[in-house]
């Protein structure tokens, strides 16, 4: 596996290919639990030493401390039989994850070759084949809602903050909301009054204004943009496909 150390404004700018499908012939269900405010699976490697990841939907990343635990078991790792796709993951302080166990996030790098299911309110991640059509049984949620693929990996969606529309990048990493500057005026006491993504509706997420290069690259018209934390996803089922560039909520 080759790792790099880069920058946080690096690692929003770099990705990597869509994953092939590894020749999955149904769809598995990955267990899924909230901790910390944070998504949470496990991988395990061939011996059956388990690891936890954050689920982030972005880059594939490794804590230092993560990095040294997981050693040359980085490369043999997967996720109900699902190989964890580590090719092109970076090293970064322990410190971006605090307060946490886990050896790093999983990334788009594994999921985009499936749709996928993010159920948490039923503690459950599911993976399944791309197909035709995205269906779900058994699982209310919406039409589709377009989304951008940037780098085969990151997410984009337009998102309504109190009518405001603005562009928003999908990263369960954290478990709020980071916003920059323009949108300073839609955070109260520490969250977001109201905001809409696609056909789905939320209130009093957590949020906070960050002033970071990152949006710059992002939001060069100084318009507003947000990234979309985990906490839209505790009570609220997602589907994601890359491969359909869509994006459908619980019905809410």
């Amino acid at each position: 596996m080759r790792m790099k150390m880069l920058s946080v404004v690096s690692m929003v700018l770099w990705a990597w290919p869509i994953a092939a499908q590894n020749g999955l012939p149904e769809a598995v269900e990955v267990p899924l639990r909230v901790e910390d405010g944070r998504l949470i699976v496990t991988a395990v490697n061939t011996n059956g030493t388990e690891y936890d990841f954050v689920l982030g939907l972005g880059l594939t990343l490794f804590t230092e401390s993560g990095s040294a635990r997981l050693g040359d078991d980085v490369d043999a790792l997967t996720l109900a039989g699902v190989p964890v796709q580590t090719e092109g993951s970076m090293t970064v302080p322990n410190a971006y994850l605090p307060g946490s166990d886990a050896v790093g996030v999983l990334g788009g790098a594994t999921l985009n070759g499936y749709d996928i299911l993010i159920d948490a309110p039923n503690e459950r991640l599911i993976l399944k084949p791309i197909g035709r059509a995205v269906r779900w049984d058994g699982v209310s949620l919406s039409g589709p809602t377009p989304i951008r693929i940037f780098h085969d990996v990151l997410i984009r969606a337009e998102v309504d903050f109190g009518g405001k529309l603005v562009g928003g990048l999908i990263d369960l990493t954290k478990p709020g909301f980071d916003v920059n500057t323009p949108l300073g005026s839609t955070i109260s006491d520490g969250t977001v009054a109201s905001f809409r993504m696609g056909y789905g509706s939320w209130s009093d997420q957590p949020a906070q204004v960050v002033e970071s290069p990152v949006f710059g690259g992002w939001d060069p018209e100084g318009l507003g943009f947000a990234i979309i934390g985990a906490s839209v996803a505790y009570d609220c089922a997602l589907a994601i496909s890359w491969y359909h560039a869509e994006l459908r909520t619980c019905l809410r």
